[in-house]
């Protein structure tokens, strides 16, 4: 049974995020799949992860702050680091994933990158590893003579 959830009263009033943001955001989407070898084309996805802003802003206002945060803190770390090492840093440094988040850059990584990768595995990420289903996501229809893409609850 879904559940009806209410929009922030403040979120009527939040103009959407800046096209630069969200292009520097998509940007930190599709280095989650060249990082982690598991979603080749990220273009597919890239109104879902439009959408999926646009629910987080709608029932959480201060990601709209998270979010641009996020773009400006990125395109820091690139002009500091080079595109490449920004990203290693902020996938793999362990002071930033450290809680609570007091930051930009742990901000960045925590309500931002680790959301993203969760939301890129659930569109299909997890097929790289080797997985057929994931809930919500339906793996392929029965092919006749093919192993069934979901569970069929037949003994092995």
């Amino acid at each position: 049974m879904q559940t009806e959830q209410i929009l922030h009263p403040v979120s009527a009033e939040l103009t959407p995020l800046e096209a630069d943001d969200f292009d520097t955001l998509f940007q930190l989407f599709e280095q989650i799949g060249v990082f982690w070898g598991n979603m080749a084309d990220s273009q597919n996805h890239r109104s879902q992860l439009y959408r999926f802003m646009q629910n987080r802003t709608a029932l959480r206002p201060i990601y709209y702050e998270y979010y641009a945060m996020a773009a400006k803190t990125l395109n820091e770390l690139i002009a500091q680091m080079g595109q490449q090492q920004a990203y290693v840093y902020l996938f793999t440094d362990q002071q930033i994933n450290q809680k609570p988040a007091t930051t930009p850059q742990a901000i960045t990584r925590q309500y931002v990158s680790n959301e993203f990768v969760a939301l890129q595995l659930s569109l299909g990420g997890f097929a790289a590893y080797g997985a057929q289903n994931y809930p919500g996501y339906i793996g392929g229809g029965y092919i006749s003579g093919q192993p069934a893409p979901y569970r069929t609850g037949e003994a092995s």
